[in-house]
């Protein structure tokens, strides 16, 4: 159900891409909208918040910040499948001079690694998960009553401006001609591409979120000018 670590995929992380500044703003919006519903807490308590399939740690920065901006006290969790990108988050956070815990794993294993969390994040990879209403039901499972569950995507069904489609599907070519290319010991799997594309409408997200327990669901589509660069 959930992501997957292979050796292959520790070869590789997105780390180069989170650092373009677009990226860095559009998780920065969603950061500072789940973490204004905090705002009736009283800053002295301490809030647990889980950075699902947090990477290299772009997100869990972002949260660390803002929580520290806030003045708020916070244990900080990151979990991801890749053992490689969770020694860089966590340098990452030790250069900031920040802290959280990083586990690997992925929303499979959450009800075995935390509980009664208070806001938990999932940015930038439900798309790849292939049973999202069961991601969803574990992300509830791990929640306080009243917890925040926030995440985001930009593959969903209707992202493409209308008219652009072609150039999507010739850049993608062009992507897995130049890993055939230069890394040939890399093996393309038609099952995960299949999964890759199986992209739900954000009624559809809104739809699961319901019925997997987030009774109040707020959604927000922010359009995003990617740099020529991140291509």
């Amino acid at each position: 159900m959930g992501l997957t670590e292979t050796e292959e995929t520790n070869k590789f992380t997105f780390e180069a891409f989170a650092a373009h500044p677009f990226y860095t703003e559009v998780n920065r919006t969603l950061v500072q909208q789940a973490l204004a519903h905090l705002s009736s807490r009283s800053a002295e308590n301490l809030i647990t918040i889980v950075d699902m399939a947090c990477g290299t740690g772009a997100v869990t920065r972002l949260i660390a910040e803002e929580m520290a901006h806030q003045g708020r006290r916070v244990h900080l969790i990151g979990v991801d499948p890749s053992a490689e990108a969770l020694r860089r988050a966590q340098k990452g956070m030790e250069v900031m001079g920040a802290k959280a815990e990083f586990i690997q794993g992925d929303a499979d294993d959450l009800p075995s690694i935390v509980h009664d969390v208070d806001m938990a994040f999932f940015c930038n990879a439900i798309h790849l998960v292939p049973d999202k209403h069961s991601a969803f039901q574990r992300m509830a499972s791990i929640l306080v009553s009243g917890g925040i569950f926030a995440c985001n995507s930009a593959f969903y069904e209707g992202t493409y401006v209308l008219g652009t489609e072609r150039f999507y599907r010739l850049w993608t070519r062009r992507a897995v001609s130049w890993l055939r290319k230069e890394h040939p010991d890399v093996h393309l799997s038609r099952e995960a591409k299949a999964v890759a594309m199986q992209w739900l409408t954000p009624e559809e997200y809104v739809a699961s979120l319901k019925e997997t327990g987030f009774n109040q669901v707020e959604t927000t589509n922010q359009d995003v000018l990617i740099s020529l660069d991140a291509w």
